[in-house]
């Protein structure tokens, strides 16, 4: 009788809310996602913000099992900035991400260590380190390979994801949302095409599930399609509306008609402004700067 390596099981962290400035604006919760066997632990992202780092290493430890990998889907702080405090609390586990990932964090770090200073001050973790390039496109928990995917647009791109074939799972990083209005501050137009198209990439792969990079805390929904086409169809609506709004208030006007109920205002704010005045994101280090009447 041929042996078969054990399960793998799906443990997603996400993170609460964190207040940006005092004006009731606030940061997507961040999702970070164990991929689990018998013996050993694959996380993908590792979070941002002291506390939050701290409770994932305790739902880490409590599995009981060996920490092998972090895997780091892109190059956004609140994705990676953790890896050192996890590190040093989990010795020999070693941090990746694909090539391309690893050279855009060298590129964008000191940006983005200077805007997320701004917002959060001593809570915010800084690494001394950055991940290495993952050699190939494979990891490995218990025996059984996971598939890495060059995403070829997500919010920003390079980014990637995890494909997990025993649990016909994909763990999207930013490409996917799940409840959150979407980061499209960082990208224009031909960019959100982009980002359509990798989702029907990801989409012909069929998953049942899809861990989103951003989701509303209280949302235990991850069904894949679902998701998927929620996300496709938030980036076309909202290229479509800002093509023809005169100003950022009629995007957020239109979109917030369209998804009452999604979570994080500011990040529909931010890129409602980027859209139509071309501001940047380092252009909201000061909190102050993104505050409006809602």
């Amino acid at each position: 009788m041929t042996a078969h390596p054990p399960e793998l099981q799906l443990r997603v962290f996400v993170s609460p809310t964190h207040p940006i400035g005092n004006d009731g604006l606030t940061f997507s919760p961040t999702t970070s996602t164990l991929i689990y066997g018998e013996r050993e632990v694959v996380l993908v992202d590792a979070q941002f913000i002291k506390n939050d780092i701290d409770e994932l290493g305790n739902v880490i430890e409590k599995l009981g099992k060996t920490l092998t990998t972090i895997f780091v889907t892109h190059g956004h702080a609140d994705h990676y900035f953790g890896i050192d405090v996890l590190a040093e609390r989990f010795p020999g586990v070693r941090v990746v991400a694909t090539a391309k990932v690893v050279a855009d964090i060298v590129d964008r770090g000191s940006q983005d260590l200077g805007t997320f200073s701004a917002w959060f001050g001593d809570n915010l973790v800084v690494p001394t380190s950055i991940p290495e390039p993952l050699e190939d496109d494979g990891l490995v928990v218990d025996g059984h390979r996971l598939q890495v995917i060059d995403v070829k647009q997500a919010d920003i791109a390079p980014s990637s994801a995890v494909y997990v074939p025993q649990l016909e799972a994909v763990i999207a990083g930013d490409m996917a949302y799940n409840g959150i209005h979407q980061m499209l501050a960082l990208t224009g137009p031909a960019e959100w095409t982009r980002w359509a198209a990798s989702i029907d990439d990801i989409a012909a792969l069929r998953p049942r599930t899809v861990v989103a990079g951003h989701k509303k805390p209280d949302a235990s929904d991850d069904d894949g399609g679902a998701i998927l086409a929620s996300t496709k169809e938030y980036i076309l609506n909202f290229a479509r509306i800002a093509e023809v709004a005169a100003s950022p208030e009629e995007i957020i006007t239109a979109m917030q008609e369209r998804y009452p109920h999604y979570g994080n205002f500011a990040t529909l704010l931010v890129s409602a402004q980027a859209a139509k005045v071309g501001a940047a994101l380092s252009d909201f280090a000061d909190p102050a700067s993104i505050a409006t009447d809602r």
